[in-house]
């Protein structure tokens, strides 16, 4: 990636088994039913917990998705809940507008799970999905080890017709730590895979639809399991499965990048 000047960043250094900081980060609880959106709107299995979250101690983030055998976790929106996990979010703390945003991450392998690091548009609660807009960052299932996947999701485009691409690797990006990003400044958006970039977007891409990524965003990170994209769980899935984060960092790029705080 091109040089550029560090404006803020997450480093996860507190003492192990300490919550992620309080002062940037909330975390989203349930199945989505409070939401509206059972399964989170994509049929997902995970119920999303104030436990599966914490620093480790040894500068890294560990959320995992934890399989429940004895009903202890209640009863989600298909039954007795048979997952556990997490979802961060800076949701009504930090904003962000441009900039190259990265994170370096090791992402859990096994068919079902689907890690995620993405961004909201801060008119989520006024105007709703997909109108105020989605930036997946960094998106990959087990069932597709070698491929990393950076979607835009907007008006006319969304779900499976979102406006993205993918990187395939040589390699399963489960078996070592990798670095992921964007670079984004006003109606253009590029994809990164350890500095090399896989994929651009740009206003002209989405017409006639509507560009609606020149707007402050919010940070996502959760680990899901199942759903429309995690699919089918391996027989053999463990259970227990840890998305791993170093850090996250956001950069001025190009002149372009700043922090909102609420």
């Amino acid at each position: 990636m091109s040089e550029a000047r560090l404006i803020w960043s997450e480093e996860f250094d507190l003492p192990a088994g300490s919550a992620p900081n309080t002062q940037t980060w909330v975390r989203d609880l349930g199945d989505g039913t409070s939401y509206g959106i059972p399964g989170w709107g994509n049929n997902e299995l995970q119920v999303y917990t104030e436990q599966n979250a914490f620093v480790n101690g040894s500068g890294q983030l560990e959320i995992e998705a934890r399989r429940i055998t004895d009903g202890s976790a209640g009863n989600a929106y298909y039954g007795p809940v048979q997952w556990t996990s997490a979802r961060l979010v800076t949701k009504n703390k930090l904003y962000f507008q441009y900039g190259q945003i990265t994170i370096r991450a090791k992402v859990p392998a096994g068919r079902g799970l689907w890690p995620a690091f993405w961004m909201l548009g801060e008119q989520m609660d006024t105007q709703g999905w997909p109108l105020a807009g989605e930036i997946d960052i960094m998106e990959w299932v087990g069932r597709e080890p070698l491929e990393a996947l950076g979607t835009l999701h907007g008006p006319g485009y969304f779900g499976d017709h979102g406006c993205g691409g993918k990187k395939v690797s040589e390699v399963d990006l489960s078996e070592d730590w990798h670095e992921f990003g964007i670079c984004w400044k006003p109606d253009e958006i590029s994809w990164q895979l350890d500095g090399g970039t896989y994929f651009v977007a740009k206003n002209v891409d989405v017409a006639p639809n509507q560009w609606v990524y020149n707007q402050p965003f919010s940070l996502l990170l959760n680990l899901a399991v199942g759903g429309n994209l995690g699919g089918e769980l391996a027989p053999d899935l463990p259970d227990s499965n840890k998305l791993l984060v170093d850090y996250i960092r956001v950069y001025e790029f190009e002149g372009f990048g700043q922090i909102i705080k609420r």
